[in-house]
């Protein structure tokens, strides 16, 4: 489960991908298959993906406890031949965050 929590450790990437909707499905498919392949790496707490209506973008929000831990997460990535994968189906555009505010009705 996704945890968005302001000001703690926990490091977000957001990756917005661009894809030809032809693609999307496709690349989809490869990021579940990421993420299920690093989903036991000490650390890891989580990642969603999600695909616009309009076909053209797939972002994954993925969380580690911390950067170290991101770090883990995202050499397994690279070392699985994941990273070329995504290449080969879009452009991607990934940047890290902290959470600073979060509001919500619960």
């Amino acid at each position: 489960m996704a945890i968005i929590r302001a000001n703690d450790k926990v490091v977000t990437q957001i990756n917005v991908f661009e894809v030809d909707p032809i693609n999307q499905d496709a690349l989809a498919n490869v990021l579940t298959e990421a993420v299920q392949s690093v989903c036991n790496v000490p650390g890891w707490i989580s990642a969603s993906i999600h695909k616009s209506l309009d076909g053209t973008r797939v972002v994954n929000y993925a969380q580690a406890s911390d950067h170290t831990s991101w770090e883990a997460v995202f050499a397994k990535v690279q070392k699985g031949g994941f990273v070329e994968r995504f290449q080969k189906l879009a452009k991607s555009n990934p940047c890290l965050y902290h959470c600073v505010f979060s509001l919500s009705s619960n």
